[in-house]
């Protein structure tokens, strides 16, 4: 068996006239427009929520530009200044390091962390079920849970988990991020965001207030159709690249198989592609997942050897396309589950 090369996000080859036009023109988050409420995001995710809440009154800019890789961000020291200017930045703490950096260096006005609203899952297995409790128990979750969640990600930076063959080719480098890809979730920052927006704005605090629970009410329908769609399966096991969809699988009873872990540079150990490719003949599955382009590859590899077909199953932490927004997106992974899945 050939192992898997290294999974690395894929580099875009700007030709001489793009750099040209890159290098007059500003950076994402450089500049701030006298439009509206200016509002600054780490991941889109974040921005649908500002954008939805906040409608025509705001201006939302996500610092994490489209098909980029999410996990290692980096910001320009005017996009750290810039962050001074802006009325509001919504962000996810101990997810992207230079945002976390950018926040302790800059003045900001007002920050809601996500972190501080959502109930990060510190250790889903591969069946997406939660070790740490009952999620939908803990949807209001506090700043005590938030801090417990960074002590204990402080506690496993101290220890090491570099053993490939004891962890499988798995990193646990701290909770599961990717929250947003359950969307009761996701949901749950309706309500903060229109808050802070009211107090900035209170003549439209109604509006925002309204426009909260009308995304709550998106929600919970996604929520539902997803529940309806994924309820009579053939199967529960969908492989992946690497391990996003933890909360997803949570939500809906599926068993997610992750090739590598939940960092999408995490190289598999030869004894975790193994068990994949054995995993994929036992369980029967006929089509698996990389979260984006760049892990097409790598994937394709994995589904050439073990005779599968391989798609994207978008782990949407940027906007690809600016006509499909989060809805839309994850109603087109539901369909792409169904069709893995053999869901009737």
């Amino acid at each position: 068996m050939v192992l898997m090369k290294r999974l690395k996000p894929a580099v875009a080859v700007l030709g001489s006239t793009a750099l040209i036009v890159a290098a007059c023109s500003s950076e994402t988050g450089d500049e701030t427009s006298s439009d509206g409420i200016q509002v600054t995001t780490s991941i889109y995710p974040l921005e649908y929520v500002a954008e939805e809440v906040g409608g025509d009154h705001v201006s939302v800019t996500s610092l994490t530009t489209p098909g980029s890789d999410d996990h290692s961000l980096e910001l320009s020291p005017r996009q750290v200044n810039n962050l001074s200017n802006v009325d509001l930045v919504v962000t996810l703490s101990g997810y992207q390091a230079a945002m976390d950096d950018a926040l302790g260096a800059a003045e900001v006005s007002r920050v809601i962390d996500a972190a501080d609203h959502i109930k990060l899952i510190e250790d889903i297995d591969h069946s997406g079920h939660d070790h740490s409790g009952d999620v939908a128990e803990e949807q209001e979750a506090s700043q005590d849970a938030h801090d417990a969640a960074s002590e204990e990600a402080e506690a496993h930076e101290d220890h090491d988990h570099t053993d490939e063959e004891d962890h499988e080719g798995h990193d646990h480098s701290g909770p599961d991020p990717h929250f947003w890809l359950d969307p009761t979730q996701l949901a749950l920052l309706a309500e903060p965001v229109a808050e802070q927006l009211a107090e900035i704005d209170p003549d439209n605090a109604d509006e925002y207030r309204a426009n909260a629970e009308q995304l709550i009410a998106d929600m919970e329908a996604l929520d539902g159709d997803f529940h309806e769609g994924l309820a009579q399966c053939e199967s529960d096991t969908f492989v992946v690249s690497h391990e996003a969809f933890g909360y997803l699988a949570n939500a809906y009873d599926l068993d997610q198989q992750g090739i590598a872990g939940l960092e999408i540079d995490t190289e598999p150990s030869p004894r975790r592609v193994a068990e994949v490719t054995a995993l994929i003949e036992e369980a029967g599955v006929s089509l698996i997942f990389a979260t984006s382009e760049a892990e097409m590859s790598v994937t394709g590899a994995l589904a050439e050897e073990a005779g599968v077909d391989v798609d994207i199953l978008d782990a949407g932490a940027t906007q690809l396309d600016e006509n499909v927004d989060y809805e839309a997106l994850m109603r087109t992974n539901l369909d792409k589950l169904q069709n893995a899945l053999d869901c009737r």
